[in-house]
């Protein structure tokens, strides 16, 4: 069984990026920690199974405490219930896609390992049957804390080459799949957007800048200036490094 290795890189369709997630951060942190198991140049094994041992889930994300065992093993319950959204137009007709996550998830207690079977539907794009991916290293985003840091550090990520997005607000908020929470633009940005950002600012490769769009005084979306710094910043405590 592979090593997660925070050197190792997730691949993911942009397509499934820009999907309608709901996740908590472990299910994320789950599913991320898979794909980067998955060597995106082959396909996915027949079954579409990939196995993440708890010890690695733990040292990749910085986890703390004992807890890790049990905590994943429900992860990996939760996550069989979840679903991506995807809407398009096609000749004029709005369609709908869900699709499941996965098709089975299973824990070994006495190993600590859980064992996940991409669906069907997921797992083409988790390997190179489509053009356009996006990649990063699992070093990048594991001291992320957030699902929403998490969604925004991929959304930028995509276009971390062109050094800008342009997201308007209903877009942006259907791929978080927000629903009716913070329906407000100042509450959406409040509690969702300026925390991912400083989390992807402080935590990651990335350095983002947003800027609100406005129609007259109303916030319709929001514009990301991206740069990349290879460089990931140290955590260090309150004033140090200050000088006497």
């Amino acid at each position: 069984m592979a090593e997660l290795d925070g050197e190792m890189e997730v691949w993911q369709s942009n397509r499934l990026i820009e999907a309608a997630q709901t996740l908590t951060l472990n299910e994320k942190r789950l599913v991320i920690a898979a794909a980067a198991l998955h060597d995106p140049r082959k396909p996915l094994p027949p079954k579409g199974t990939v196995t993440v041992h708890a010890d690695d889930f733990r040292e990749v994300f910085g986890i703390e405490g004992k807890h890790v065992y049990e905590a994943l093993a429900e992860t990996a319950k939760r996550l069989y219930n979840r679903s991506i959204r995807r809407v398009w137009n096609s000749k004029g007709k709005v369609i709908e896609e869900e699709m499941r996550w996965v098709w089975m998830a299973r824990y070994k207690k006495g190993e600590g390992t859980v064992t996940l079977g991409f669906s069907p539907a997921v797992a083409p794009y988790l390997s190179m049957l489509h053009s356009e991916f996006t990649r990063y290293k699992l070093k990048h985003i594991g001291q992320i804390g957030s699902f929403y840091g998490l969604r925004l550090y991929e959304l930028c990520a995509q276009f971390r080459k062109a050094g800008e997005r342009k997201i308007s607000l209903d877009r942006l908020r259907e791929m978080l799949d927000l629903g009716d929470k913070y329906d407000r633009a100042n509450s959406f940005r409040q509690r969702v957007l300026d925390p991912a950002i400083a989390e992807i600012n402080k935590h990651t490769d990335l350095r983002v800048v947003v800027t609100p769009d406005r129609k007259g005084r109303k916030v319709i979306g929001f514009h990301f200036d991206i740069t990349q710094d290879d460089q990931l910043p140290l955590d260090l405590p309150e004033g140090a490094g200050d000088e006497a």
